[in-house]
């Protein structure tokens, strides 16, 4: 019996066209007169089939080159057709003719290898001399599965759909990073093959075809994005950011943020395109609006999340300008909303580096285009203690033999280990490095002043020399990794798909309070410094040290006091915090209790019913449909959750034991309403669900609802760009370097659609811990990052990529 085939069950559940002509093409050798339909029409030059129309290649005049003889198999059993739509070639079968099968119409225009496996799965032609094969009397490898063994599976995998066995191919290729030419490699199709030898057959074997079935699934899903942003119930908010990739090309990366139509919030990915010329607003903003337009979102766009670039604030006013041509210079600064994440990155540099950042930063750039490493060292050299860090462990991983040095060293006793930490490289791009790096390097304290005293080098060992730190320097590394931990638990209470702006301003507030409690310790520690006076150098020194971080702690807080003003611009914040349930103004008053900041609260307030009035009361509809009966019947209890980042989420929330302010009877005023009933009170450890809270509330009071809806959809960062632009690294490796941004679209897009399993197997952090990684060479993703090794002619390319290191190269996470 002739083995079931994947195409044959598919094709019994695919909806095929019958917008057919009944055509016989077939010759009488194959299809003879008595089985042929009466009503047919016998070899026509131009007929329909499956809806599109088509001209025999027999009929249709042919060049003078193309007298090429035709010895495939395929054309002893069929013909090739040309769509008068696309002049495209097809293959006609006459054998699915006779048996009066529908017609798959594999593609001949660029080989015919398709229509062979349709010979061979379909009708058991054998591919090389056009025989049928015979299944009986054939001898098996007793090692492989017979065919009657797979009998018992087709109800698990053959009910299947094409579709969706396309799709789940698809899938593992975008979402593990295949490239599309291993569906050609042997080895894979052999396994395959093994399993089940029709499968084997069935896979595409051109990387073209694979790369075709990713821009159709790409447009697919695309448009189901498309119209669940068309059906939402918020609109429609961008996050976005500029990028260089591996191949050198500038790209824009575009989230959505939103509401659907089922009350769940959602970020998908929507668009990596290249940005043509300068990176200057306009052109940004002329690739934003071609994203905009290809969603039809036009009218739907809500607010734009991106970094603090002057670049971004000249785009997203020119976006509004084009998409909402009436609206004010004020209405348009309220949709700019700004990354908390970068926020914290310049108030954590400002603190690392002090009051004169940028001309620090200027020298070091200038430094390290010219290659000039003496320079570069004395430049670090001259930021005090975490500059000598920054050379120490520079020098030390710069050759293997150092590392190896220093892995060999061994403190505490003879029968002492290493314990497998490695050093960290900071990265001058990115703040957090200088966390960890300082934290490793606080843990590995005595084996880096052990390196420093017995590694011999001949002349480099002067360099060392000169940066060794002393026990105050090391002092002040650890004030510096405290302070740099505010930074970093405030960055990650606000990341991830749940945070909100309620998050982002609450926050900044108390960053806001924390750098400026650091800022008086210092100074306490330096006036103490100096009043001991019981050593001059040593004293000076130790006054000078923390006359600089008291210094640096100012430079922080100006820089995080100027973004706090700027939240005055887009009321969206306050609207966030005013909007929860749990917070509501309540949040202000029991938070701000010094005569100063109790002056901003009636300014807050006015500025939230400002875009109340505005923007939502009287715009939508009271309708009630029958829709919300079913959605959301009841507000979930509080659930409780995992301790994490008490300091942040203590000052967020409202404490049991304040009492409820006394009220007023409601007023008319849906928003004073809301504002003025009592706030729902939450323990320590327990959260709540302020989108569900207006879900239920979207058909009765839909004003309200919406404008909680639209602040509450936005994230407090746009770190959606930062996962895509890391994911897209990992796609463009050295071997997929010349991929065009076509294809690096959709597989980005496709990625982030499709979601991650349970567990992220997929990702690079994870793969040498599964597959046996050794904790010594795991240490290495502690924050370190890949190197890539670069020649000279290459160290002006990296200008707008960030730093090289000494021995020119750039670390990983630099852009």
């Amino acid at each position: 019996m002739a083995a079931p085939t994947i195409t044959h069950f598919f094709s019994r559940s695919s909806n095929r066209s019958s917008e057919s002509d009944n055509v016989v093409l077939a010759p009488e050798s194959i299809n003879n007169t008595g089985s042929r339909d009466p009503d047919a029409l016998i070899q026509p030059d131009e007929f329909k089939l499956q809806g599109e129309q088509y001209t025999r290649c027999s009929v249709i005049a042919r060049g003078p080159r193309s007298t090429k003889k035709r010895t495939s198999v395929i054309w002893l059993y069929g013909e090739d057709l040309q769509s008068k739509r696309d002049r495209k070639r097809v293959w006609y079968c006459y054998l699915c003719e006779k048996q009066r099968r529908q017609q798959e119409l594999p593609a001949v225009s660029n080989g015919n290898s398709t229509a062979l496996d349709h010979l061979h799965l379909k009708h058991h032609i054998d591919k090389t001399t056009g025989e049928l094969k015979s299944f009986r009397g054939n001898s098996v490898d007793s090692s492989q599965p017979s065919i009657s063994d797979y009998q018992d599976m087709k109800s698990i995998i053959f009910s299947r759909r094409l579709d969706r066995f396309k799709e789940l191919l698809v899938r593992w290729l975008v979402c593990c990073h295949i490239a599309f030419f291993q569906i050609e490699n042997d080895y894979f199709r052999d396994l395959l093959f093994y399993l089940f030898p029709p499968l084997a057959d069935l896979l595409p074997k051109a990387a073209s075809t694979i790369r075709q079935w990713v821009m159709n699934m790409f447009e697919v899903r695309k448009e189901r994005l498309r119209q669940d942003m068309l059906d939402s119930r918020s609109s429609i908010s961008l996050s976005f950011d500029l990028w260089t990739s591996p191949n050198y090309l500038a790209a824009l990366g575009v989230a959505a943020h939103f509401i659907d139509k089922s009350g769940l919030r959602r970020t998908a990915v929507l668009a990596l395109r290249e940005v043509e010329g300068e990176h200057s607003g306009e052109n940004i903003a002329d690739v934003l609006l071609q994203v905009i337009k290809d969603y039809k979102i036009t009218d739907r766009v809500g607010y734009f999340m991106s970094d603090n670039a002057s670049a971004n604030d000249v785009c997203v006013d020119f976006v509004l300008r084009a998409i909402y041509p009436r609206m004010s210079d004020k209405q348009r600064k309220r949709r700019r909303l700004r990354c908390f994440g970068h926020i914290v990155n310049l108030c954590a540099q400002a603190f690392l580096i002090g009051k004169d950042a940028e001309k620090v930063c200027k020298d070091l750039d200038a430094a390290y285009r010219e290659g000039d490493m003496k320079r570069i060292r004395e430049l670090w050299r001259k930021r005090g203690a975490i500059g000598r860090l920054h050379n120490i462990i520079k020098y030390i991983r710069a050759s293997p033999q150092r590392r190896q040095f220093f892995r060999s060293i061994v403190c505490g006793g003879e029968l002492s280990e290493f314990d497998g930490l490695e050093l960290i490289q900071s990265q001058q791009t990115r703040w957090n490095s200088y966390f960890t790096s300082i934290g490793r390097a606080l843990n590995v304290k005595e084996r880096i002043q052990v390196f420093c005293d017995q590694y011999e080098a001949g002349q480099s060992q002067k360099s060392l020399t000169e940066d060794r730190l002393s026990e105050q320097q090391w002092d002040e590394l650890a004030h510096l990794h405290d302070q740099l931990e505010t930074f970093y638990d405030g960055t990650l209470s606000t990341e991830g798909r749940l945070s909100t702006l309620a998050d982002h301003f609450q926050t900044l507030d108390w960053l806001l309070n924390e750098i400026q409690q650091a800022k008086i310790k210092f100074e306490e520690l330096h006036k103490e410094a100096v009043r001991r006076n019981t050593s001059r150098g040593t004293v000076a020194a130790e006054a000078d040290d923390f006359a600089f971080l008291a210094a640096s702690a100012e430079a922080s807080w100006r820089k995080a006091e100027e973004y706090f003003k700027k939240a005055d611009e887009t009321p969206a914040y306050y609207a966030a915090i005013a909007l929860n349930p749990t917070l509501k103004n309540q949040w202000y008053i029991e938070t701000w209790t010094d005569e100063e900041k109790k002056s901003w609260i009636p300014s807050v307030t006015k500025l939230v019913r400002g875009l109340w009035l505005e923007e939502y009361r009287g715009r939508h509809s009271t309708k009630h449909t029958s829709a919300s009966a079913s959605f959301c019947p009841t507000l979930p209890a509080p659930v409780r959750k995992e301790k994490a980042f008490v300091a942040v989420k203590s000052h967020k929330r409202l404490k049991l034991r304040h009492e409820a302010l006394a009220t007023d009877p409601p007023a008319v005023d849906l928003l004073d309403q809301f504002l003025e009933t009592d706030v729902i009170r939450l323990g320590e450890d327990e959260t709540f669900d302020a989108i569900r809270y207006w879900n239920d509330r979207y058909y009765t009071q839909p004003d309200l609802a919406r404008m909680a809806l639209d602040v509450l959809a936005v994230p407090s960062m746009s770190d959606e760009c930062e996962r895509l632009f890391s994911s897209a690294k990992i796609l463009l490796s050295d071997r997929r370097s010349r991929l065009k941004i076509d294809i690096i679209e959709a597989s980005e897009c496709l990625r982030s659609w499709f979601g991650p399993p349970a567990q992220n197997t997929f990702e690079d952090i994870n793969i040498g811990r599964l597959e046996g990684e050794s904790d010594l060479q795991g240490a290495r993703h502690g924050g370190e990052g890949s190197e890539i090794r670069m020649g000279n002619e290459d160290l002006r390319a990296v200008e707008q990529e960030g730093f090289l290191d000494e021995d020119n190269t750039t670390q990983d996470g630099l852009r």
